[in-house]
């Protein structure tokens, strides 16, 4: 989750538990509590830049470190409250501020080790996205209203509220697990193994991928609260197998290694980024939620098979794509009849060859104009690239 978000919920969850008179410090111990695991992205190497995603959310997320962490802060901040604080209660408040941040965190999406050094389970419950405006208004509007107002009951009711807005996320994520369900039997697929991820900032648009045999299915799915429930279908991926893709790596070399490094930190929803060569990219988030555009990969080089692979930020976020995604999130969209995405257009010589491109029903549409008007072409993945001429 945002460090906002974090720190947020460690100061309401802590000052809940204070008395009228320190409501102001338990809130600052709870939100220095909530948001200091978050310091673990200090890790990184230039040698090796998959340490950087490997380690966040890692020991410092975990039960275990909750306590150890507190003993650490309440040391580094006795001496500048002590005489507004007991040691005791700094340590409860940046207890519960830490309590508060691996759980949200496995709320998410990513993946966080709650339970290490027992197991690696990268533990993500995927009911909130990572940026969420509506329940971190929640929680600033009713910690700055409890602090102004020094209302102890004021702040559990925000911090009950919030947790509702959770729970919410809850219900919604098992209404679009049954839809997905449902499709999938609609279109004879029988699911192997899925993912369902809320969008950014909402719970309405999801992103759904399944496997069926050797693909990745990825839908769009919109699930509002009072209309029709519908989904957009996406782009159709095969599946690779981090043991033996890009078969040039010898089994036991750094970059097969970091294969699967990278693939236990995707929750194994890994694939072959059509757009790069030699590039594995996380399936879990893209651009829009029907897409493959990926936010992240690693691109791998057969020839320094020794050397670690490179990460990638492929995020490319355009105008275009939040006017798409602000389009997916409104309901006049889902009652089109043709739900077009992606729209672009294009100026060729004289006026002649591709005019226009977009994406339909998981489908890639050209337009052509051609000396006997104008032409369609469907091509049948959006994967697929508009050639300039129709008889190229």
């Amino acid at each position: 989750m945002d460090p906002v978000s974090q720190g947020l919920l460690g100061a309401s969850l802590a000052s809940s538990f204070s008395k009228k008179n320190s409501l102001r410090i338990s809130a600052f111990c709870g939100a220095i509590g909530g948001a200091i695991p978050d310091l673990d992205i200090l890790i990184r190497s230039e040698e090796d830049t998959l340490l950087f995603i490997e380690y966040h959310r890692h020991f410092t997320h975990s039960l275990l470190f909750i306590p150890i962490g507190a003993i650490l802060l309440s040391l580094l901040l006795y001496p500048i409250l002590k005489n507004l604080i007991s040691f005791k209660n700094i340590f409860l408040f940046t207890l519960l501020g830490i309590l508060t941040h691996g759980f949200l965190d496995a709320c998410t999406s990513y993946g966080t080790m709650l339970l290490w050094p027992f197991s690696n389970l990268r533990v993500s419950w995927n009911i909130i996205s990572i940026i969420d405006p509506i329940f971190t208004f929640i929680l600033i509007f009713f910690l700055s209203f409890s602090l102004f107002k020094k209302s102890l009951q004021l702040m559990r009711v925000g911090l009950l509220l919030s947790i509702t807005y959770l729970g919410f996320g809850v219900i919604k994520y098992y209404q679009v697990k049954d839809y997905i369900f449902d499709l999938a039997y609609s279109r004879g697929h029988q699911i192997e193994r899925f993912l369902l991820n809320p969008t950014i900032g909402n719970n309405i648009l999801w992103r759904s991928i399944y496997q069926f045999n050797e693909n990745y299915y990825v839908d769009a799915v919109y699930m509002p609260l009072f209309n029709k429930s519908s989904h957009l279908k996406g782009v159709v991926l095969e599946v690779i197998n981090k043991e033996n893709v890009l078969p040039d790596l010898p089994f036991n070399s750094v970059q097969r290694n970091d294969i699967k490094r990278f693939s236990f930190f995707s929750q194994d929803f890994i694939f072959l980024h059509p757009d790069y060569d030699n590039v594995i990219a996380d399936l879990r988030y893209g651009t829009l939620p029907y897409d493959y555009k990926s936010l992240w990969g690693i691109q791998v080089d057969s020839i320094k098979k020794d050397n670690h692979v490179t990460f990638m930020k492929l995020r490319n976020f355009q105008s275009k794509h939040y006017h798409d995604f602000w389009n997916m999130l409104n309901k006049q969209f889902w009652l089109k009849s043709e739900k077009i995405l992606n729209e672009k257009t294009f100026s060729g010589p004289m006026g002649m060859g591709l005019a226009r491109s977009y994406d339909l029903d998981g489908k890639k549409i050209c337009i052509y104009n051609t000396i006997n008007g104008q032409k369609k072409l469907e091509l049948k993945s959006i994967i697929l690239k508009c050639k300039k001429n129709i008889n190229d």
